[in-house]
């Protein structure tokens, strides 16, 4: 992580974190269930989208989400580049303000990573998701799922 914020890309193309007021991404929990969080950066707290609020108890969910709360500003500081930022989020533990919202989903509730992606693009371009348009979210969770078991298979098929 510290090397893709300072430029250093496994890959061409891409953006900067210099001057980054939000960073958008998915976490696995548990190695079952998926929330989308969003960090931000210049209020020193992060938002999370979770699409099964009532699918796990308070305090397991914190112990998931705590490492991340302390972990994040020893990397933004090891950076080097985030010295923007006030020292209070650089140096200390952010806080958890709670679950925000709950993300729409599927009723199976069996899709949660694509539809956790699907969320990002919802709050990059703050395109409606919620019935009855919700195209962009079950549109793009249909292409994501396909494109996973093309990488399943392929990966299964090279052992």
């Amino acid at each position: 992580m510290i090397n893709y914020v300072r430029g250093i890309r496994p890959y061409l193309g891409g953006k900067d974190c210099i001057g980054a007021k939000r960073i958008l991404a998915v976490m696995n929990m548990n190695k079952t269930h998926f929330v989308t969080l969003e960090i931000l950066l210049h209020e020193g707290r992060m938002n999370v989208y979770d699409c099964s609020l009532m699918g796990m108890k308070h305090a397991k969910f914190f112990t998931f989400i705590q490492p991340v709360f302390e972990l994040l500003p020893k990397l933004l500081k090891q950076s080097g580049i985030m010295k923007h930022l006030p020292d209070k989020f650089l140096n200390e533990p952010w806080k958890f303000e709670g679950r925000l919202e709950h993300m729409v989903t599927d009723d199976t509730k069996a899709a949660c990573m694509s539809y956790s992606l699907a969320f990002i693009e919802h709050l990059i371009t703050r395109t409606s998701i919620q019935p009855p348009q919700t195209l962009l979210c079950d549109n793009t969770v249909g292409r994501m799922q396909w494109i996973w078991v093309a990488g399943i298979v392929s990966r299964s098929l090279e052992s």
